[in-house]
């Protein structure tokens, strides 16, 4: 019994070690005016060990998550005394994520959130801060498709049925 006890706690033991944190996290997003179309530009950033392990796949999963969940600021239309103007989420709040949890999972994991979202080429920037690079780059955000995805899936209510 108690050999069994042991094998059992050196298992226990190995799983956890052998969990790893994901190599990229996602960390801000910031805004940066209007592109084509009247589509948003954001600044993704993402931080990993290594600079090179932070995908274009990766920047528009963060991005297309911050405008979604939580929304975005952006500084650069406004020239007043550092105004700023404040975009809502796209969903509504952070709490829609945990509502439609299998959603969202298969939604990010399928891929279909890249297709909302595209890099804007040679803007892509990196920072060492302590033991991890952050990298930032600007994306396009396709907000009125993505809201139309949303609603069609009945995800989040359509502008046009009021309250």
């Amino acid at each position: 019994m108690k050999k069994f006890a042991v094998m059992l706690a050196c298992i226990v033991v190995s799983l956890f070690t052998n969990a790893k944190a994901p190599e990229v996290t996602d960390v801000s997003v910031t805004g940066e005016g209007v592109g084509n179309g009247g589509r948003p530009v954001v600044v993704a950033t993402c931080a990993a060990k290594k600079a090179d392990k932070v995908t274009d796949a990766d920047l528009t999963r963060c991005a297309v998550r911050a405008v979604l969940f939580s929304g975005w600021v952006d500084k650069s239309n406004t020239s007043s005394f550092d105004a700023s103007v404040s975009h809502p989420a796209v969903a509504g709040s952070p709490d829609a994520e945990d509502a439609h949890a299998d959603y969202f999972a298969d939604f990010f994991a399928s891929g279909d959130a890249s297709k909302y979202a595209s890099v804007l080429p040679d803007t892509r920037k990196v920072v060492k801060s302590g033991k991890v690079y952050n990298v930032s780059q600007s994306v396009s955000v396709n907000v009125p498709e993505l809201r139309r995805k949303l609603e069609k899936d009945n995800i989040i209510k359509s502008l046009r049925s009021g309250w």
